[in-house]
């Protein structure tokens, strides 16, 4: 049975007292917020510096989809979009390390494994999902269950990859350190998220694809999500962002549905938009993914 969708109200739908943050900012320390949007029950609330957190802030989340596999239905759909979009992630990620040891942490439907495979890193993953980390190993990889803070597993590492992860925990700096811990010095952390900065989100408002509460808490900014890093102890080397550009899920054509000049354009004119504004987005910092490729610092 499907869930039934959210009402999205954006703020001003109803008045909104002030966000009473439970904890400051983990970016940059304040507990002032602002609300941006009304997801009942939830609201969406910006700090100064462009991190979005979800309040009140989910206790629990339970993720049962992603543990019998049905989650992913939408993703084995896009395998080969999303095989093509790892190895340029993977490229950036070369240009500091060869290829080597990879963790994978919340390694899902296992793409990113396969992709690494292909380039010549010998990947590992994680996962709590017990569908995941099965699908992993009858692919032939190693795959650890549970969450990595609690794995204890052996440093030495020469990457380590964080796709889709830091959105869903309020505060990830805990998973930043073990991750610090298992890089080996001069190994590169990959990071990807939403963006909240991005021309999608900032079209969409409050019907942003990746807000999600409660599986999403947490969106940083480009140079948000840089200042955490740094503050955990990485060098960032790289910044970029990127939006989706397949057949069936296109953040460009996206962007210009939600135009009423795009609406009245037809199929093949909305699709070539859509690149373009697409292609821009991404040029300037505004697309829908923000990823970083940081390295591990010793001073």
């Amino acid at each position: 049975m499907s869930k039934p969708e959210r009402r999205l109200r954006p703020v001003g739908d109803r008045p909104l007292e002030p966000v009473a943050a439970s904890r400051a900012c983990v970016v940059c320390a304040s507990t002032d917020r602002e609300p941006v949007y009304d997801l009942d029950p939830f609201v969406i609330s910006q700090c100064a510096c462009g991190t979005h957190t979800l309040w009140p802030e989910p206790d629990h989340v339970e993720l049962d989809e992603f543990n019998d596999g049905s989650g992913y239905d939408a993703a084995f759909a896009l395998r080969d979009d999303m095989l093509a979009q790892h190895a340029r992630s993977l490229a950036a990620v070369e240009r500091v390390v060869r290829p080597g040891r990879l963790l994978d942490v919340g390694c899902g439907p296992g793409f990113l494994l396969e992709a690494a495979a292909a380039r010549g890193w010998e990947p590992v993953g994680v996962d709590p999902s017990p569908f995941s980390v099965a699908r992993a190993r009858r692919q032939g990889f190693i795959a650890h269950e549970g969450m990595l803070e609690d794995l204890d597993l052996e440093p030495g590492f020469d990457a380590l990859a964080l796709l889709q992860v830091v959105e869903h925990m309020i505060d990830p700096r805990p998973l930043l350190s073990e991750c610090l811990r298992l890089l080996r010095p001069g190994g590169a952390l990959l990071v990807a998220t939403p963006n909240p900065a991005s021309l999608l989100a900032r079209v969409k408002a409050e019907a942003f694809n990746y807000w999600i509460p409660p599986v999403h808490c947490a969106w940083y900014p480009p140079r948000a999500l840089g200042r955490l890093l740094t503050d955990a102890g990485f060098r960032p080397v790289r910044e970029s962002t990127w939006s989706a550009r397949t057949r069936t899920l296109h953040d460009g054509v996206d962007i210009v549905s939600s135009t009423r000049l795009g609406r009245g354009m037809g199929v093949r004119a909305r699709r070539l938009a859509g690149d373009i504004v697409a292609r821009g987005a991404d040029a300037v910092g505004r697309g829908t993914i923000v990823e970083h490729v940081a390295v591990r610092w010793d001073t």
